[in-house]
């Protein structure tokens, strides 16, 4: 039995990272983390096709993950995406929003986006587990009831919408993961990256003109940071969507 897991990559970037022309991309980080997993069938996007909710229906399951957009401003670009997810929600399509998927998914869910007040989440943040996240699928495996990922953000769900459960926490941001039910997921940081994928982002930026330059306290935190990816959520998200493609087939 096959599934077929629509992926949603808003950056879609690719680049050499140096000198030595090593190559990197966005989707790398997505694919490192599933392609072992066996018949799952998977297809990677940038979100700027007009064919996203049609390929959505196709799917067992979406993930929404980060931009260098804000989720908050009214642009034709996210009210795509919006209806991305009011497709998902409406069809009961397991979906799972990564940073600024996250907040998209908490702006759909009627909560509150705006530009963190204390600023910047960036690096690799120590996230506390509630007590509904110890218990709950998609942190299957994280033990010890905390962890360490990447940020790079500087907005934030501020206000956790209506009907949600608050997953995990951190002392920057209250809201750091959250569900609607067991169907609508979203995490504020970026489980798929580690602490070299998150200066290659940086680095990138400043060649797609994204940035003129990093900001030298932003580049102390970028040298210092070290931090794996968190494939296991990744992968607990994705047996839900196996989960749901057979409860559909029987």
């Amino acid at each position: 039995m096959t599934t077929r897991l629509l992926i949603v990559d808003p950056l879609h970037l690719s680049f050499s990272s140096g000198e030595d022309s090593e190559k990197w991309s966005t989707r790398e980080w997505f694919e490192r983390a599933i392609r072992d997993i066996p018949e799952l069938n998977y297809e990677i996007v940038d979100g700027r096709g007009d064919r996203l909710c049609e390929r959505a229906l196709k799917c067992g399951g979406v993930v929404l993950g980060g931009s260098e957009n804000t989720a908050w401003e009214d642009t034709p670009f996210n009210d795509r995406l919006l209806d991305l997810i009011a497709i998902c929600k409406h069809n009961e399509i397991p979906f799972m929003g990564i940073c600024f998927g996250a907040q998209l998914l908490g702006r759909a869910l009627g909560g509150r986006v705006e530009r963190h007040p204390s600023g910047i989440e960036l690096g690799a943040i120590n996230i506390r587990l509630t007590k509904a996240g110890r218990k709950h699928p998609l942190f299957e495996g994280v033990s010890g009831g905390s962890f360490r990922s990447i940020e790079t953000r500087n907005d934030a769900v501020m206000y956790l919408p209506s009907g949600c459960e608050l997953l995990a926490t951190s002392t920057h941001t209250p809201i750091q993961a959250f569900a609607w039910g067991n169907l609508l997921y979203g995490v504020q940081f970026h489980p798929e990256m580690n602490g070299q994928d998150l200066r290659n982002l940086w680095q990138g930026w400043t060649q797609t003109g994204h940035l003129n330059l990093i900001p030298h306290p932003y580049l102390q935190r970028l040298q210092k940071c070290e931090c794996d990816e968190l494939p296991q959520i990744l992968r607990n998200f994705t047996k839900r969507v196996t989960s749901r493609v057979s409860e559909l087939r029987v």
